[in-house]
């Protein structure tokens, strides 16, 4: 998604923005538990803590294409 997809997009789910390289924007949750879920346009996924989400260890996910 481009960035004002993904800043309208965090601001209706109360997350934040993340530019994870060229022009894709993702949108980065941390939920009460702590896990993080990380939404980009093709796919929603879901992180046990912000070290996995930064080595890329998915706990699950649901590809939206």
């Amino acid at each position: 998604m481009d960035e004002i997809q993904a800043t309208k997009t965090a601001e209706i789910l109360g997350g934040q923005t993340w530019q994870s390289g060229g022009d894709m924007w993702l949108v980065v949750k941390q939920r009460a538990d702590g896990h993080f879920v990380v939404i980009s346009e093709e796919v929603i996924c879901e992180y046990a803590s912000e070290e996995d989400f930064e080595s890329n260890q998915i706990k699950q996910s649901i590809l939206l294409i």
